[in-house]
């Protein structure tokens, strides 16, 4: 099978060249990646990240990569007030807009403190980067700032590069780590209760949104919340829970069931051109999509901004969504897959370069429609490999 995208993209994104962030500078000294969590985790692996991030002076940066979800904003959070306590300034950076309506909600209930990086030259202020709930990044290019820490819990795509690593797939939220690191971090960073409220609301909203609401939590996930649970602001915690559907999203829903293509037990459908702040509609159509009678994966797509962007939802336990998503859509032009996934959801998102600004916006959009729809059918066998 041919795995290369029928649409070759360019990796020109808004004009601006995308590369992976230079680490060569960062030295792997606390590279351990693990499949496991309690037996050896916070106390130990808090005091390395904490020494990292000493080993730097100046400002630092911690980065969230792809749209900003509860998990990512949460850990990126607790990764900066950790900072903090030993000294060191940390700005949260995102680059996409923070869509999805509960997700701007938790920024404005819980006032988390963000930063967008829209230009290469707005990292210029920073001498160091710290990523969480992520193990590689494309950025603007920018001069070579040094990886100081990667924490995440998704499986890896190439190596990754820094000075503290510690990323654990058998955890179901990168909220779970930060928990157990903010818990037993050997400096005070639970001092003040407001923050120490704000904070632990934020970690909970994560490992329950990143677990599927606990469907899928470990018992290392179940411990931490555990743990942090009596800080936690329950009536903050239930209105984001419980947060509604935007109308624009709805509306989004509703195309996806009127071009909704069903073949055995996979159904796949594209929504046409979407809002920047709509585009987590995608992964809510996809999500309702799946709950069909009969269905067991769903897909969902749709043009935002120059990108197709899709996302992939299925209860096959025998479907590993990132492994799907890789063979179906290949791998980009700096040896990153364009899609990737856990366990029962994943996503992809596809740069279409100069094609983007292509005038006649309907046409594109019946060429990428057509392209993705007949990837999805050979990767599934509906069609043969020659269409």
């Amino acid at each position: 099978m041919n795995r290369a995208v029928p649409l070759e993209p360019s990796t020109a994104v808004n004009n601006l060249e995308t590369a992976r962030i230079d680490v060569d500078r960062a030295a792997p000294a606390s590279s351990v990646i693990r499949t496991q969590t309690k037996a050896d985790a916070a106390p130990s692996r808090v005091a390395e990240l904490l020494e990292a991030l000493r080993k730097y002076e100046g400002r630092h940066v911690v980065v969230i990569r792809g749209y900003p979800d509860p998990d990512s904003l949460a850990s990126a959070w607790a990764h900066s007030r950790l900072a903090a306590s030993v000294g060191i300034e940390c700005d949260i950076a995102h680059l996409p807009l923070v869509s999805r309506a509960e997700n701007r909600a938790m920024v404005n209930l819980l006032d988390l403190p963000l930063v967008r990086v829209t230009a290469p030259e707005d990292l210029d202020r920073y001498q160091a980067l710290s990523l969480v709930d992520a193990n590689s990044i494309e950025l603007p290019r920018t001069t070579g700032l040094p990886c100081v820490s990667i924490v995440d819990h998704h499986a890896m795509a190439t190596k990754p590069v820094a000075d503290f690593l510690d990323i654990r797939l058998g955890v179901g939220a990168a909220s779970t780590i930060y928990a157990e690191y903010i818990l037993e971090a050997p400096t005070r960073v639970l001092d003040n209760a407001s923050i120490a409220t704000r904070l632990a609301t934020a970690l909970a909203y994560g490992i329950r949104s990143d677990t599927d609401d606990l469907l899928h939590a470990t018992s290392d996930d179940l411990h931490a919340l555990a743990n942090i649970i009596d800080l936690v602001d329950s009536d903050v915690l239930a209105a984001l829970s419980r947060y509604g559907i935007p109308a624009s999203s709805m509306r989004i829903m509703r195309r996806a069931l009127e071009a909704m293509h069903v073949e055995g037990t996979w159904v796949f459908a594209g929504v046409g051109q979407v809002r920047s702040q709509d585009r987590d509609a995608i992964g809510q159509a996809a999500d309702f999509l799946v709950r069909r009678e009969g269905i067991r994966t769903a897909i969902t797509f749709g043009l935002v901004e120059g990108w197709i962007d899709g996302s992939l939802r299925t209860t096959d336990p025998s479907l590993d969504p990132a492994t799907w998503l890789r063979d179906a859509f290949g791998i980009g032009p700096l040896g990153m897959p364009y899609g990737g996934g856990r366990r029962g959801k994943g996503g992809f998102q596809i740069p279409l370069g100069p094609l983007a600004s292509c005038p006649n916006q309907e046409a594109l959009w019946q060429v990428v429609k057509d392209m993705v729809e007949d990837t999805i059918r050979k990767r599934i066998g509906t069609i043969d490999e020659k269409g």
